[in-house]
């Protein structure tokens, strides 16, 4: 008969749990031990921190996003962020914020899991997978949820009655149903992610008065322009991190007009159609912030398409 000798302890690490958003109901359908260590599909990586898919014990599918290491300067900051926008209420135009935790000093984030993704990968794909051809009706259909979806922002205040912002709009943050609506997810993240570090990682996409001031201050104005720089990616195809949109577009309409600017790969645009959301699109990337037009007003110009 073999005894285990009693100087082998079984020694079981037992970490902090703290739940930062999410009912009752929520906090008993996730384990939040179970979420930070069952093993994880990384989905990508983002300002704020690396994106996992995850398939729960009972077979659901969840996205958990891990907070970057480093980039809490408070933890009240955190979790008063996440209640903020986790409380707040939307027509689907919103990813939800489902429930978000402490495990052993680190944050976590669970939101609902979109099998279609990002329309950047929608667009360019994503490593191993090519892109998916997405015609002028779904791309058009894409960009009139995705400005509802920051008007919806930019119609409500902070706790400070001062008005929000996204950031920066872009095709990563867009993500989409098996309906082709889409959704505007990360909106939580200027407000915990400093403002340098968004720019940085945003070539192409932000503001020319954020490039140019050594304070970054994002504004309405500057989520527009960045709209409107989404815009001419969803009718050229280009990425705004590798080609000068605003140049291309030029360029394109000098060498032979319209024809030459739009995205080979969605077929039949509609000429008519396309002309219009180049035009919102310029009207957008006004250099001056007070020449660009509401979101509510883009709404509406798509709308008129």
């Amino acid at each position: 008969m073999t005894t285990t000798p009693s100087s082998l302890l079984e020694v079981k690490v037992t970490f902090l749990i703290k739940v930062i958003f999410g009912d009752v109901t929520v906090a008993k359908k996730y384990d939040p031990s179970e979420l930070a260590q069952i093993p994880k599909t990384r989905l990508g990586e983002g300002t704020l921190g690396t994106l996992f898919k995850v398939v729960l014990g009972c077979g659901s599918v969840t996205t958990i996003r891990k907070i970057r290491e480093g980039l809490i300067v408070s933890a009240g900051a955190l979790e008063m962020w996440v209640n903020f926008f986790g409380g707040m209420k939307d027509n689907g135009l919103l990813l939800p914020i489902h429930f978000s935790f402490w495990y052993g000093g680190e944050a976590f984030i669970l939101y609902e899991y979109l099998i279609l993704g990002s329309l950047e990968e929608l667009l360019h794909g994503s490593e191993g997978i090519q892109f998916t051809p997405l015609n002028w009706g779904i791309r058009k259909r894409i960009a009139l949820h995705a400005a509802q979806a920051v008007a919806l922002i930019h119609s409500r205040v902070t706790q400070n009655a001062e008005p929000l912002i996204c950031g920066v709009i872009k095709a990563s943050n867009i993500l989409i149903r098996v309906d082709f609506s889409a959704c505007l997810s990360s909106y939580e993240t200027p407000y915990l992610v400093p403002p340098e570090m968004i720019v940085k990682r945003n070539p192409g996409r932000v503001a020319p008065e954020l490039k140019c001031h050594h304070r970054k201050i994002f504004t309405q104005e500057s989520d527009v322009y960045s709209f409107g720089i989404l815009l001419l990616e969803l009718v050229t195809g280009q990425r705004p991190s590798m080609t000068n949109l605003r140049a291309y577009v030029n360029e394109r309409k000098v060498k032979g007009g319209l024809n030459c600017v739009y995205d080979k790969k969605m077929g039949d645009a509609g000429n008519g159609n396309l002309a219009g959301m180049i035009e919102i699109a310029w009207i957008c990337l006004s250099c001056k912030p007070h020449d660009r037009p509401s979101m509510d007003d883009v709404v509406r110009m798509i709308q008129s398409l």
